[in-house]
């Protein structure tokens, strides 16, 4: 086995075993620990029924997210259509307007 850097003082070690058995050994410290571990118990279990809840709330609002972002993208891609129909709407107006000025031209040449 390897060195140990930190060199461990017997004596200190049994004092603090002698400590611990004389802890264990008093009734009033025991039953406290004992409701300590009780609590322990039954927060751990609180929280396990929590964590189970919250799980199967994920699971049931993981569609309805889905179902959200898909339209979203959906509202995007309408809306990415919609600017091209302005676009091309400004585009046929400019045209429309150029037409107009040739027809213009075109009746003052005839007259």
């Amino acid at each position: 086995m390897g060195d140990f850097p930190l060199k461990l003082d017997v004596d200190k070690v049994i004092s603090y075993g002698d400590d611990l058995i004389e802890c264990l050994r008093n009734k009033r410290d025991l039953n406290n620990l004992m409701q300590c571990l009780d609590g322990v118990d039954m927060l751990q279990s609180s929280c396990q029924m929590d964590f189970s809840e919250i799980k199967n709330l994920l699971e049931e609002y993981q569609p309805r997210i889905n179902e959200c972002k898909k339209k979203i993208d959906s509202a995007k891609s309408e809306l990415i259509a919609d600017a091209d129909i302005d676009f091309l709407q400004k585009e046929l107006q400019e045209e429309l307007n150029k037409e107009d000025k040739i027809r213009e031209e075109l009746r003052s040449v005839f007259d």
